[in-house]
């Protein structure tokens, strides 16, 4: 028998199950993984009437879910049972596989990470297929809500909603990628990548978006050092790069 939940408390278990998978994204995102998004949700009861526990979700790019089956692939962490690695086959939609790391209901984000290398490593030696139980499906609730604690914002004026702290996030970890690419790849050979005028001009469109919802230096840089080389010789490289002397000041900024 489960214990209905009051609409306060629900709420408050979708946001602090939020945070949480905002704190794991993030260590995720410093170790370069192509993550997308975040998602979460307080106890709720499906179309059946099937009353479901608190969950949350992260997700990843196409190309990531391209290279672990072709089909859906994700992490999805339930409040009974902790995290999992999600497979769907690409000839359907629905759930073909799950690994989990057994390894508590809420794992520190660093164990989160270290079980996704190991899933790309060897899908089948990470983890388990069974899926663990630690706590009764709706039950235990202020306990649980006690063990999200620590991963809430340390500013929550700041970053009240999970989504939008996770953009921050985001905005932040591939701006510093960028910008570590840049920078370490200075003096690195020029490679021969034969674009069509149009492709070109898709791109520069695509780093054009990306400044409305970041409006950041190394975006305007870029795309102005791309544009000024189009249909240029190979020395135009060296007389046009605004990117890499800005990503370079910025690295020297750095303590």
């Amino acid at each position: 028998m489960t214990s209905e939940t009051s609409p306060e408390m629900s709420a408050e278990l979708a946001r602090r199950a939020g945070h949480y998978a905002a704190a794991v994204a993030e260590r995720l995102l410093n170790a370069d993984l192509p993550v997308t998004g975040i998602q979460s949700c307080g106890p709720w009861r499906d179309t059946d009437g099937e009353y479901l526990d608190v969950e949350a979700a992260i997700s990843f790019t196409q190309a990531f879910q391209d290279q672990h089956g072709g089909g859906d692939c994700g992490l999805h962490w339930a409040g009974a049972s902790g995290w999992c690695l999600y497979t769907a086959d690409k000839e359907d939609r629905y759930l073909s596989g799950a690994r989990w790391p057994g390894a508590g209901p809420v794992p520190q984000p660093r164990l989160v990470a270290a079980f996704v290398d190991a899933f790309r490593l060897d899908p089948a030696r990470a983890g388990s297929s069974d899926q663990p139980s630690y706590r009764q499906v709706g039950h235990a609730f202020p306990m649980l809500l006690d063990s999200l604690a620590p991963y809430l914002p340390a500013q929550p004026y700041l970053f009240e909603e999970p989504r939008i702290r996770f953009a921050d996030l985001h905005r932040r970890a591939y701006e510093n990628r960028v910008r570590r690419a840049l920078v370490s790849r200075a003096s690195d050979p020029l490679t021969h990548l034969h674009l069509r005028q149009g492709e070109l001009t898709a791109l520069l469109h695509l780093l054009e978006s990306a400044e409305s919802s970041n409006p950041s230096a190394l975006n305007r840089l870029l795309a102005a050092d791309l544009s000024a080389r189009a249909g240029q010789p190979p020395e135009a490289a060296e007389t046009h790069k605004g990117a890499l002397q800005e990503a370079d000041h910025r690295r020297r900024q750095e303590p």
